[in-house]
């Protein structure tokens, strides 16, 4: 490879939104003249170039270092809570409508995940956030909890789609088809029976194997069977509670908050069982959470229930340990 070759696909290697035009001029003209010095000592250019490395790898490398770096997405990402604080605000005092607008909120990761990262990552980022927001809305709008809780499931089916696997991505074309059949045949057909649950059941136990689908029993190598049916019991569990108390109590909303012990025990499991340093404050979002929906939807009191939220960097500032003073 040649010097003209190896800028052409550094170039290229550089062209995203984290690089500015001017990045990637004044990186190109680096190593172009770090290739220039080297022939003028007399060293090979093939061997050189190929001594500096893979120009995809530089580039992965040079991204490491973006936060030194400037780049002007950071601040549309710094912006974003102030502005999901003025329109939940607005919102809420002006049409009294605090849930569902509190996923505005949401507005401050999708933003991030929208700037930061590209491809398949970022379907499959952004899919959690779409599927929390439809859930919500049309629930909340037009009492669809049963079946649009289905639209989580849409999340691992785009993950299986990322795997190198031909087999792993061919069963994510079958979750979202399924997941798709399986909300219309209840929309539209709405059947007395259970048989087109079976169409779900497939996916829990393939996310489970290809790895999308972490349950609070982590994989062990020694015991990788023995993880792997006590991963699927209990997430198979949590989802027949949560069908069960959806058709028998229409529990839909808040019902789904079961499926947050699903990261809160793994939490606890590393934490007492492999003896792991897990933070008190890495379980206070999922607290606040559940605390935010209860109150707001028994207490009827989302213009106030927000404030559970704060409780996450209360927490953080409280169990920090003390810092010893230098003399």
């Amino acid at each position: 490879m040649n010097k003209h070759e190896f800028i052409k696909k550094l170039r290229y290697a550089l062209d995203d939104k984290i690089f500015t035009k001017e990045m990637i001029e004044e990186i190109s003209e680096d190593y172009s003249m770090m290739i220039d010095e080297a022939i003028d000592r007399g060293e090979d250019e093939d061997h050189f170039i190929a001594k500096i490395g893979d120009p995809r790898v530089i580039a992965k490398a040079l991204r490491k270092e973006l936060p030194s770096m400037p780049n002007s997405s950071n601040k549309w990402i710094a912006i974003s809570p102030f502005i999901a604080l003025i329109v939940f605000f607005f919102v809420g005092f002006t049409y009294n409508a605090w849930h569902p607008t509190w996923l505005v909120f949401l507005i401050i990761p999708v933003m991030a995940i929208a700037l930061e990262t590209k491809g398949m990552e970022r379907v499959v980022s952004l899919s959690v956030f779409f599927a929390l927001s439809g859930f919500m809305l049309l629930g909340t709008y037009y009492d669809l909890w049963h079946p649009m809780w289905a639209l989580f499931v849409f999340i691992p089916g785009f993950g299986f789609l990322t795997q190198k696997s031909k087999v792993v991505q061919g069963f994510g074309i079958y979750t979202l088809f399924a997941t798709t059949a399986f909300i219309f045949i209840v929309l539209l057909i709405n059947p007395s029976g259970y048989y087109h649950y079976l169409l779900i059941l497939p996916v829990i136990a393939m996310g489970i194997m290809a790895g999308d689908i972490e349950v609070a029993f982590g994989y062990s190598k020694k015991n990788k069977l023995r993880d792997f049916f006590i991963g699927a019991l209990f997430t198979i569990s949590l989802l027949t509670i949560y069908i069960y108390i959806g058709l028998t109590f229409n529990l839909w909303h808040p019902g789904w908050l079961i499926f947050l012990l699903i990261p809160v025990l793994a939490m606890l499991h590393a934490r007492f069982i492999r003896s792991e340093s897990i933070p008190l404050v890495g379980f206070m979002p999922f607290i606040s959470v559940f605390i935010f929906i209860l109150w707001g939807e028994y207490g009827n009191a989302y213009s106030i229930s927000w404030l559970a939220f704060l409780l996450i960097p209360m927490v953080a500032i409280l169990s920090e340990p003390p810092t010893k003073r230098k003399r």
